[in-house]
């Protein structure tokens, strides 16, 4: 199975070929992340936590484990974190996506679930959902600088 595609994806959005590098984009202040902007439905803050959550989980099922969400990880999306999270959170969900990128290019393919494709769907969900998210956060990076 050839995944060096699954690879480049990852590249792609790490050295940000079609929004910005996710580590440029987010570079706020502190004080800024959980400003609110209306209409729109969370802060910045949330949605990294949010994107971040569902990474930790995913990359866990990688290494081995458990492949679905409990209750916990339902009762914990969308939280809403205290400003002081944002580094943590910001250094985790940056050092995930190296992390993602790395078992995609990895040979032999470096990962514990039961087959290389179970691991090949795992990985394309952290891009798309990764990809996705970085959009929104910068669009909320967006408004936050443009508010009024």
């Amino acid at each position: 199975m050839d995944r060096s595609a699954l690879a480049e994806v990852f590249k792609q959005i790490i050295e940000g070929y079609d929004i910005p590098t996710p580590a440029g984009m987010l570079r706020v202040k502190r004080e800024d992340v959980a400003i609110l902007v209306e209409p729109l439905p969370y802060s910045l803050l949330t949605n990294l936590a949010h994107a971040n959550l569902w990474q930790r989980l995913w990359l866990a099922s990688l290494k081995g484990g458990s492949r679905k969400a409990g209750m916990e990880e339902w009762k914990n999306d969308f939280r809403i974190p205290d400003p002081s999270e944002w580094n943590a959170l910001r250094k985790e969900f940056l050092e995930g996506l190296l992390e993602a990128q790395r078992i995609a290019a990895s040979e032999p393919f470096d990962h514990k679930l039961q087959s290389d494709q179970e691991a090949v769907e795992k990985l394309v969900k952290i891009a798309v959902h990764g990809a996705y998210h970085c959009g929104q956060m910068n669009l909320l990076k967006r408004a936050i600088k443009n508010r009024t």
